[in-house]
């Protein structure tokens, strides 16, 4: 759209009003400086815990934005904490009643809160005309500083179904679990490879059933732009042309989903064969977990994990065992130090269905 005088026109198409070819004169905004923004009220302060984590919620409430006509208005609402900002929803609407659990989910993942700590926050809310984005997104004040006492849920899992597990098998469809509990942010990695070269079709579910929630684009908002308009069934889909193995990480607050490629490999290399070759880590989706076939370890050995057969990604040791496999090495994906293997014949295993991935040797 064009500012013509500094009048601003607003298209017939997005406040549905007859188009230019019509004798209707096409309405007028004011000029910016004289919209107005929201004003939002204060906030009481919030404790999270199991028993209120779904059954509260927080509302939030604020005044109209006005642009000078009677336009749709969307709102956004947001938290912030030590600098930072998350999102928490979207609505048409002057209040909105948030679940505590979502409200501890956003804390927690997008601001980097602490479980069964209590931080002080403040929230704020942006307004823009639905449907267009030519014009200036208006900002109301910071709200009061409340605290919020956050609490760490049990974790919780989704599912992740499509071409790619052996034609949509839904009975042993791959889980992704929540990143901590409470945060409903659910991340996990995953190989898409469906024997294709184009797009991979996928639905996100609540169960390993198609009775429960299942979620295609329909549902969720992908962070991705290549999705198949013709796809009658709304069902999500990544190229796989370039690499098809990829993280998924799906937030059930905001009910996003956004995805990070990742390669078309993962190999285990090390002293065992004095760094010189690799052994594959093929997909396994029942347990969404990557694994050698079995290896003979002669002595013990140092192994790390590399990406599409070469040295500018490799994954070693944290420096952390994992506390929800036993045995288990919490690695991570920024080079990271060589993992000692025992003498003997082994298989090693990367469960890639919740982060941080954690190595086992079987």
């Amino acid at each position: 759209m064009k500012a013509i005088n500094n009048i601003l026109f607003f298209g017939a198409a997005a406040l549905m009003l007859a188009s230019c070819d019509s004798d209707m004169e096409t309405p007028m905004l004011a000029n910016e400086s004289s919209f107005v923004a929201p004003v939002i009220n204060n906030v009481g302060d919030v404790i999270v815990n199991a028993d209120n984590s779904d059954a509260e919620t927080v509302v939030f409430s604020w005044s109209k934005a006005d642009f000078g006509q009677p336009v749709q208005v969307l709102y956004s609402l947001y938290v912030s904490y030590n600098g930072q900002s998350g999102f928490v929803a979207n609505t048409p609407g002057t209040t909105l009643a948030v679940s505590k659990g979502d409200l501890n989910g956003v804390l927690m993942n997008d601001l980097g809160c602490n479980a069964n700590e209590t931080v002080p926050v403040t929230a704020f809310v942006t307004a823009k005309i639905n449907g267009s984005d030519d014009f200036k997104v208006l900002t109301s004040n910071n709200s009061n500083s409340f605290n919020v006492t956050t609490f760490e849920a049990a974790l919780k899992w989704l599912y992740c179904c499509g071409n790619f597990n052996g034609g949509w098998d839904i009975a042993n469809a791959p889980q992704i679990w929540e990143t901590k509990g409470g945060s409903n942010t659910y991340t996990a990695m995953m190989d898409f490879n469906d024997g294709g070269a184009g797009l991979s079709y996928f639905k996100i579910t609540g169960l390993r059933s198609w009775s429960g929630d299942n979620w295609g684009f329909n549902y969720l908002t992908p962070g991705w732009g290549n999705l198949d308009p013709d796809q009658a069934d709304s069902n999500l889909s990544l190229d796989i042309s370039t690499s098809t193995i990829w993280e998924i990480t799906v937030k059930t607050a905001t009910m996003t989903i956004d995805a990070k490629e990742v390669g078309n490999t993962l190999s285990l290399i090390g002293g065992y064969n004095d760094w010189g070759a690799d052994d594959l880590l093929n997909y396994d989706y029942v347990t969404n977990s990557f694994v050698t076939d079995e290896i003979n370890f002669a002595s013990d050995t140092e192994v790390k994990v590399r990406l599409n057969k070469g040295w500018d990604t490799s994954w070693g040791a944290s420096g952390k065992m994992s506390s929800a496999v036993s045995g288990g090495y919490e690695l991570t994906t920024d080079n990271g130090a060589n993992i000692s293997c025992p003498a003997g014949t082994h298989r090693v295993r990367i469960y890639a269905n919740r982060v941080p991935y954690v190595l086992v040797i079987e």
